[in-house]
Parts: C-alpha cells; structure tokens; sequence
C-alpha cells in the first residue's frame, strides 16, 4: 500500500523529475561517448521511495537524493577522479561519498560504489520556485568499476529480491564482491604486478614484441614522425606480424625488420598518403620480391598504395569497396 499523501507528491513532482533525468543524461552523454564509459539512468519508483520511508532513513522528503539516479561505469578505479572532474565542472555537487570515507571493517565485503550527490546549475536569473522545476532536486551519479558493476547486477536480485534471508546466499556474495575487489586492485597495479608473472616461451607472442619494439624504436629515433606512426603500437604490431608471416616467399621476422630498417632510413621522403602499416606493406613487396600474400589475410588496397607501389595490387586479395 502506498500512501496517498505519498503518492499525490510523486505524481506531482514527476514531470520536474522526468525533465531532469533528460538533462543530466543529455550532460553525461558526450563525455562518457568520448571516453567509452557506458551509464545509465533511472527514476526511483514511488514503491521504492515508500520502502525507502519507510525504513527511517530520511526525516523530510528534501533529504532523499536518488530520486533520480545514474550509473556510470569505468575500466579500474584509475579513472574515477576525472569523472569526479567533469561532475564538479557540469554540475553542483553537494556531496561525494567514495570507498574511503565509509567505515567499514577489512573482514567486511559489500556494496561501496563511489556517489556523487549534485544538482543542475541553477542559471543567476532563474526567479521561480524551486520544487517546480529541475534545480530543485538532488540527484546521484554512481560510479563502478566494470567489475563492481558485474557483481553488483549478478548478485543484488539472487540474494536482496528472494522470498526469504539466506545466510549462504549473503556469504557467497560477499565472496564474490571480495574477488571483484581483488580484480580491480589486480588492474590497477598491472605493470608491476605483470612483473611477477611467470613467462612461458610463446614464437608468437615474441615475434609480435619484437615488432612492437622496432616500431616504438622507429617512433622515439624519429626514423618516423609521429603523425605517421600508428595510433595504437600494439595493434599495428599485431598486423605488421601477421602480414609478414604472411608473405611468399616466407621471409623471417627478423630479416623483414632489418629490410623495413634499411628501406625507411633510405627514403628521402615519407608518403603522408599511406598509413604505416600500409607504408610496411608497399616497402615489403617491392623490397622482398614478393609473389603473393596468403590469401587468409586481406589487404586495404588504396589508389595511393597502388600508384606508389604497384607491386601490391597484384599480389594480394585487396578490400573491396563495391557491393
């Protein structure tokens, strides 16, 4: 049963919590676009706000702060303060309740997302009452961990929405959060942590290094300008070593390097048409005598590639642009 006192004030405020969920979802849209963090966003419903009541945990209604929620989740804890940043630049934030300012014993495993409490700027001329109109309700933004996130989307209906309290179901969560918590502190200290990791000898894995250091050598001797250089040294290593492998006559990765070393250093002129891993490919077929490329691996083909080095045209199945 919910209160019809409760009720009336929930349809009445709706509409002003409605508008604003849409404002802060249009704010945190193009930041978390831009750093690919997904979030979402809801509006306490008028059976949970009653629970909420219910409970005793707020003595007036202006003290609730998630009426209108969202949850915006990042890769490692790493990342919390720069959405802490842009939260204190978009909006009024009245409160921040992070993992370290909660007591909490070090035996205890449970819920502690960081939430940020804020309001909508309110503009120097607004004149009009505050509970009819956006700037008048607090609403919270959590941030997750994409492991918190996990754990707290597995577990919270298994153990909170069941028709009766199970020690053993509350205890398997609380282990399960223990491990989300230990993956996030396993992230955020990966370099030195990767350290310790036993190696095991893998040709692959590296040939690939090998590739990705002659690259990033390439880059800091400016054999390559920068601009030139690919986005993403990991990747292209990735590629670069596929390509090669790929390449008839078979040529190693070692000797392919040396020719690439040897050919880059002789240009008098970089082609700024080409990316470099498409520069790697043109210096390799007209260098190496390439006769084809094992037709498990396709190759972009421009116009620009073909004027510059012909050779790649016909010795490899090209991407198609047609239908």
């Amino acid at each position: 049963m919910i209160p019809q006192q409760l009720s009336a004030k929930f349809v009445g405020i709706s509409p002003y919590l409605t508008t604003l969920k849409k404002w802060v979802a249009d704010t945190l849209t193009p930041y978390a676009d831009t750093n690919g963090f997904p979030f979402y966003g809801r509006i306490k419903t008028v059976e949970s706000l009653s629970e909420k009541i219910e409970m005793g945990r707020y003595r007036r209604f202006s003290e609730i702060d998630d009426l209108v929620a969202f949850t915006l989740i990042i890769p490692g804890q790493s990342f919390q303060q720069s959405v802490i940043n842009f939260c204190q630049t978009a909006f009024d934030v009245i409160g921040i309740r992070t993992k370290s300012t909660t007591s909490k014993s070090p035996e205890v495993f449970r819920f502690d997302a960081t939430r940020i409490l804020a309001k909508a700027k309110m503009p120097p001329d607004f004149s009009g009452r505050l509970e009819n109109s956006i700037f008048g309700y607090v609403f919270e933004v959590q941030i997750r961990t994409a492991f918190e996130h996990a754990w707290s989307v597995a577990t919270h209906d298994l153990v909170y929405k069941g028709s009766i309290i199970d020690w053993k179901k509350v205890r398997l969560a609380a282990q399960l959060k223990a491990t989300s918590e230990s993956l996030d502190a396993a992230v955020a200290a990966f370099e030195p942590l990767s350290l310790t990791v036993t190696q095991s000898p893998w040709r692959d894995i590296s040939e690939q290094a090998a590739v990705s250091q002659f690259i990033a050598d390439l880059i800091d001797k400016e054999t390559i300008p920068k601009t030139i250089g690919p986005s993403s040294v990991s990747r292209c290593a990735v590629n670069l070593h596929k390509l090669i492998r790929a390449l008839e006559p078979k040529i190693s990765i070692e000797n392919a390097l040396k020719l690439l070393d040897t050919q880059l250093k002789e240009l008098k002129t970089l082609p700024v048409s080409l990316s470099f891993y498409q520069l790697c490919f043109g210096l390799l077929c007209s260098s190496a005598k390439v006769t084809k490329v094992d037709n498990r691996v396709l190759c972009h083909v421009t116009d620009e590639l073909a004027t510059l080095y012909p050779e790649t045209l016909r010795v490899c199945i090209a991407f198609d642009y047609g239908s």
